[in-house]
């Protein structure tokens, strides 16, 4: 069993002196309960609206980042305190979007111009997220790519990608080369090299999934459609760990070895010299 590191963490950022928040914080985020509640997170919601807001680093903790992204872009969180989805919208994006300069243990500013617009990108498609409908994603998808520069979207985005495909029906009904929801973890990958070990970890099980409904030949396409991403998350950057992949699963025979050649051929159409010495 892991050892609950909640209390340390906050007594190490200094939320001992702010018992509302401490405990708002202990009560959602302790491993015993590792689930927010609308009343705690309202209680964050009126603190960080104050004139003079505790500091922003009492937010900053990823595993309310993780519960607060799961919530909003969830499908399967559809009706779960949906009157407090604003509230919800308004902490998460204060933690990723306010700044703070301070003199010693002095605040001595709070930069909030980023907050309103980082509220507008979540709500917009966590609202997207929640009705899970694909022309309505295909209506405003210049908006949603526009939206997928902010990183706190684009993990939203991903964690809905995640659970949308890995329904055992999903690729049953896809009738595009290439589905939408693969064109937005593409985007995600050109705009967030921190996202990159995030995108491949989505990828990987995905490539790895039996698919026992399809025919075989279908079950290829779709596995070189997945190799043809893991291709495009090497050209922008994450080289390394997608040919160790590739590797391992040529080594042990997880993959057809037709899989492995169209990914060697993709790999040699996209490089170009000049090469280096090794």
């Amino acid at each position: 069993m892991g050892r609950d590191t909640c209390y340390i963490t906050l007594a190490m950022c200094g939320a001992a002196a702010y018992p509302t928040i401490y405990q708002s914080l202990t009560s959602m985020l302790t491993l015993s309960k590792n689930a927010l509640n609308s009343g705690d997170v309202t209680t964050l919601y009126q603190l960080y609206n104050e004139d003079d807001p505790p500091p922003v680093a009492f937010l900053r903790l990823p595993q309310l980042f993780e519960l607060l992204i799961e919530a909003l872009y969830s499908p399967s969180e559809r009706s779960r305190n949906a009157e407090h989805n604003d509230k919800y919208i308004y902490v998460l994006a204060y933690g990723v979007s306010v700044t703070e300069r301070w003199d010693g243990e002095e605040r001595r500013s709070i930069n909030t111009k980023r907050l309103e617009q980082t509220i507008n990108a979540i709500e917009k498609t966590h609202k997207l997220a929640k009705l899970d409908d694909m022309p309505e994603w295909l209506c405003n998808i210049e908006t949603v790519f526009k939206y997928l520069k902010y990183p706190v979207v684009s993990m939203g985005i991903i964690k809905y990608c995640k659970e949308v495909t890995m329904d055992s029906s999903y690729f049953k009904g896809v009738t595009d080369s290439v589905p939408l929801h693969l064109i937005m973890i593409d985007e995600i990958a050109n705009n967030h090299p921190l996202h990159h070990e995030t995108v491949f970890e989505f990828l990987k099980p995905l490539f790895e999934r039996s698919h026992e409904h399809l025919q075989e030949l279908e079950q290829i396409e779709i596995r070189k459609m997945i190799i043809d991403r893991m291709v495009h998350l090497l050209c922008v950057g994450h080289v390394i760990p997608v040919i160790q992949y590739m590797r391992y699963c040529l080594d042990h025979e997880t993959a057809d070895k037709s899989l492995i050649r169209h990914f060697a051929a993709e790999v040699m159409e996209v490089t170009t010299s000049p090469y280096s010495a090794e």
